[in-house]
């Protein structure tokens, strides 16, 4: 690890700090109620927040396009506080699928971004959809600061998709009844069954 001189930001903030994040279609608008002018003024205010408690610093080991790996140590206080915090948004706002797709188009876009191949015309379509997902990610999101850590306490959005309307996880439901889960879950294992009863037999 690199020694506390190395990093950029000393780490001088003690004790636990608040802060709110708000989000309007998937971008960082507001930090503590004070609204940017655009999403790059509101991450170097959050750096100047975030970045005296140390959080953000990391190592970070990748490979290259040539075939070797390389290691670098890199400071980043707000971009860290703020992807936590947009899918802590995007798990409360986005479909099952539509997280599933994202995390997979994603990481082959920053792969592909990193290798150089931004021209290429897929890089279009995968914004398309990305673009799409953070239609709803519209909301806020409670941060707590602590030195060298933080944690994502909550969010609130008029999207929220977990909603004690449509029932309580593990506990409750409005939407069906014990039987219709039962004729559901013989018809959605119906494949499976097939599957094995062709296998015994044979």
């Amino acid at each position: 690890m690199l020694p506390e001189e190395a990093w950029p930001t000393p780490a001088t903030a003690t004790g636990t700090e608040e802060i709110k994040l708000h989000f309007e279609e998937g971008e960082l608008t507001e930090v503590n109620g004070e609204a940017s002018e655009t999403p790059v003024k509101a991450i170097k205010y959050l750096q100047q927040v975030a970045g005296p408690y140390g959080i953000g610093r990391d190592i970070h080991v990748g490979d290259t396009i040539i075939g070797i790996k390389g290691r670098v140590g890199f400071e980043a206080a707000a971009p860290m506080v703020i992807l936590k915090a947009h899918h802590a948004l995007e798990k409360h706002v986005l479909t099952k699928w539509q997280l599933s797709w994202k995390d997979q188009l994603s990481s082959f876009y920053g792969n592909w971004l990193h290798e150089g191949q931004i021209l290429d015309p897929v890089m279009r379509d995968i914004e398309a959809f990305l673009k799409s997902t953070q239609k709803h990610v519209t909301g806020d999101v409670f941060v707590q600061l602590k030195p060298y850590h933080f944690q994502v306490n909550g969010i609130e959005s008029k999207y929220d998709l977990m909603n004690s309307r449509f029932g309580k996880y593990g506990e409750m439901n409005n939407g069906w009844t014990g039987e219709d889960v039962r004729g559901f879950s013989k018809i959605f294992g119906n494949q499976t069954m097939i599957w094995h009863q062709v296998k015994d037999n044979a």
